[in-house]
């Protein structure tokens, strides 16, 4: 099965719809952030955050950009 996920303004909130693929493929990129090391050179050097968009081909067509972002401190 392809991995499908669409985010959608839900009156003042977010909802987001996926198929189980498109969902556990949320899930995976939400656990590999939070085990992303929290400080030092290695933090430094990676990715802490995880961007999805339509013209990334990531998202369904209609779909809202979504950033997901690391922030070890908040």
């Amino acid at each position: 099965m392809a991995e499908k996920i669409l985010f959608v303004r839900d009156g003042d909130g977010l909802e987001i719809i996926g198929n189980r693929d498109g969902l556990v493929g949320l899930a995976l990129v939400c656990l590999q952030l939070a085990t992303l090391p929290e400080e030092g050179d290695e933090a430094k050097k990676l990715g802490n955050h995880y961007h999805f968009e339509p013209d990334m081909n990531n998202t369904e067509e209609g779909s809202l950009r979504m950033t997901i972002l690391f922030k070890p401190h908040l």
